[in-house]
């Protein structure tokens, strides 16, 4: 081979690399940055690769049921997490200790990193057949160590506990139970299935709740943690007792909302328990609920599928933002944790043509409502109208890396299905009628008041936990791609024959979707 071939092949060999890089970095990120850029590193090795992946396993995995799913889900995330670590370790500890790198957290719900990099370190790093893509993190967070609270938040958790563990709450003979609650068909539920939502905990991922009993003792309690200011559970976290704020890295859940608490809103309609005049605002009022704070944060899905939390109810969406391809990173995630046995659903969002905050058609349901095994929840007022407000589909996953299967000549169908945003009583803040005139306080009660006025899609959602806690009430090993088949099946159509881009497959129908879960179980 003489002098020009022998100079010529290494180069050719970079080039390449080099070419096979590009396709590995995410175009928004900006490699003539002199900075630290904000990034996450995805692994090859994923149990979800791309599109079509999460349809195959709900396939492969309904043979198995929810509990086994779980354990085998969650060992093989963790241990694809390990192998693919050990095999870029070097490397990247290599990186960091150049500064090419900082502030890494390693993630296994997705497999792979987040971390600040430094332009060099990202060309290094895509050169790894390891490593499958790099995206620009456009949710970066300061990941620091769990602290203990401050003294005035861990006296008010401390009431809390100390309200939580009371035998005596009331129980109400002469319950009186709101109207959606009955519409929606939970009554009924109830009553002739005996499906009350026992045993099912649901992840609220909200603002957190007020100090009121009615909400306090329909919360979970993680068993393994005490509140003392110590991991107790030796899981990283400092007082996870009901849940975690991965916002300021502690287990403050309340919250400290002078006007609104719309973490309180959610809960109640999930799972609330009677007020001292026996109003109950719960679809599932034996359910269970922890309360997250750090929607965006994945380190708050890892929680709920080794903490064994059956639903999740989410109330965040970012819409008139671009993501780019950071869409396909939490599609991963919300598919792996569908496949690990969690449940997912959340409110469709209020931007529909005819609100204040309206969005262009195809834009109006955002991430994760977006994500088709994320169910999106829309809205119609008592007479079964559409709410002018609720959001409507369709969604797209034009050109997302990896996830490129719903384009604009093919959407994907949302919302998913529809219930009641407005027009019955929710858990809110002490006067806060003074604060909206539009709203009516019917009832105060120990630091909280049940409010008549308040309204949104944010509001749909939980109707949905609800539900679903009350099918895995009675069948607790069906999947979370099976209650979601069950929800749309029995769900009341509503406009045009079929599911459509307002209604979604219809008004959920607890009772019908309890009663047909026991037949097909």
């Amino acid at each position: 081979m003489n002098l020009f071939y022998r100079k010529l092949l290494p180069f050719l060999f970079f080039k390449s690399l080099s070419l096979l890089g590009n396709e590995k970095i995410d175009p928004s990120i900006d490699l003539n940055r002199s900075d630290y850029i904000p990034v996450f590193v995805r692994m090859s090795d994923q149990l979800v690769t791309g599109a079509g992946e999460y349809k195959r396993l709900t396939h492969l995995y309904s043979v198995n049921s929810r509990s086994e799913n779980q354990k085998q889900v969650l060992f093989k995330l963790q241990k694809k997490a390990r192998d693919s670590w050990e095999e870029v370790r070097g490397k990247v500890e290599s990186l960091l200790k150049n500064g090419k790198l900082s502030n890494l957290q390693k993630f296994w719900i997705v497999n792979g990193f987040s971390c600040l990099a430094k332009n060099s370190a990202i060309k290094e790093l895509v050169r790894y057949s390891q490593i499958s893509f790099i995206y620009l993190d456009r949710f970066p967070r300061s990941f620091r160590r769990s602290t203990p609270l401050k003294k005035k938040e861990f006296l008010a958790m401390k009431a809390v506990d100390k309200e939580w563990g009371k035998k005596d709450f009331q129980k109400t003979q002469v319950l009186k139970i709101p109207w959606n609650v009955k519409e929606i068909g939970a009554q009924a539920a109830w009553n002739e299935e005996n499906a009350t939502g026992r045993g099912v905990k649901v992840a609220v991922i909200d603002t957190g709740i007020l100090s009121t009993p009615s909400l306090i003792h329909a919360l979970a309690k993680n068993s393994g943690e005490e509140l003392n200011g110590v991991d107790d559970d030796g899981n990283g976290l400092i007082d996870d007792l009901f849940g975690y704020n991965f916002i300021e890295n502690t287990g403050n859940i309340l919250d400290l909302g002078a006007t609104m608490s719309h973490g309180s809103s959610c809960a109640g309609i999930i799972a609330g328990r009677p007020s001292s005049s026996g109003l109950q605002t719960a679809i599932a009022p034996d359910s269970k609920i922890m309360l997250f704070k750090g929607g965006f944060d994945l380190r708050t899905l890892e929680y709920l599928m080794t903490n064994g939390l059956d639903i999740v109810s989410m109330s965040f969406m970012i819409v008139n933002r671009d993501l780019g391809q950071i869409r396909g990173l939490f599609r991963n995630a919300f598919e792996h944790l569908s496949l690990g046995g969690v449940f997912a659903v959340g409110g469709a969002g209020n931007y529909g043509p005819n609100s204040r905050r309206a969005m262009p058609t195809g834009k109006q349901i955002g991430l994760p409502k977006d994500i088709p095994c994320v169910l999106s929840i829309a809205g119609v007022d008592q007479l079964r109208n559409q709410v002018s407000f609720s959001s409507m589909g369709p969604c797209y996953w034009e050109g997302v890396k990896f996830f490129s299967d719903y384009p604009f000549g093919k959407p994907l169908q949302k919302p998913d299905l529809t219930a009641f945003p407005m027009g019955y009583p929710v858990w809110n803040v002490l006067d806060s009628h003074r604060v909206r005139s539009n709203w009516t306080e019917v009832e105060k009660d120990h630091g909280a008041s049940l409010v008549l006025g308040p309204a949104g899609n944010s509001f749909s959602g939980p109707h949905a936990a609800g539900v679903a806690a009350l099918i895995l009430s009675v069948c607790p090993e069906l999947n979370p791609w099976e209650i979601s088949e069950l929800l749309c099946e029995t769900a009341l159509d509503l406009g045009p024959k079929g599911p459509d881009f307002k209604f979604g497959f219809g008004l959920i129908n607890a009772f019908a979707a309890v009663r047909a879960a026991k037949n097909r179980n």
